[in-house]
């Protein structure tokens, strides 16, 4: 079932790679992003992280990120990006799920919603205080850019 929220404008901050989805470059960077956390300043949600995607000319952007009340002092090697208020359709799915998820996202639930992905916008992923890295079951908020 396709949930249909507004959300707040959230400046995010973090480490991004260029990739293509599904690729092992996407979880590898976690791990890399998670070991600074502790150098970004005026970060807004504790234990809580955004994983940011947005298409390029045949490749991914994908940011591994927290939300923060000020950009200033960006670490070195991080960038900032701030994602627009708006609809938002949301989904849950567990961290072993993702992949199959996103495909059952874009196929069928948003099709069926009478909503389309909003082009251009950036779509993430929300890893909330309760999530466990270690467990495939934990949960993942998936929030994707849409209009009537």
């Amino acid at each position: 079932m396709t949930q249909i929220v507004q959300r707040p404008a959230l400046t995010v901050v973090g480490m991004a790679i260029e990739t293509k989805p599904m690729s092992p470059d996407i979880p590898a960077l976690w791990p890399k992003f998670v070991a600074r956390i502790d150098e970004i300043p005026h970060i807004a949600e504790p234990r809580v992280s955004y994983g940011v995607m947005r298409d390029g000319a045949g490749f991914l952007h994908y940011m591994a990120a927290v939300s923060v009340t000020s950009a200033d002092g960006l670490p070195q090697g991080m960038v900032s990006l701030q994602l627009p208020a708006g609809t938002y359709a949301a989904f849950r799915y567990p961290l072993s799920g993702l992949g199959k998820g996103f495909g059952e996202i874009f196929n069928v639930l948003l099709p069926q919603s009478g909503y389309q992905q909003v082009a251009g916008q950036p779509l993430f992923e929300r890893y909330d205080e309760a999530f466990d890295p270690g467990n495939p079951e934990s949960g993942v908020e998936i929030f994707i850019p849409v209009r009537k």
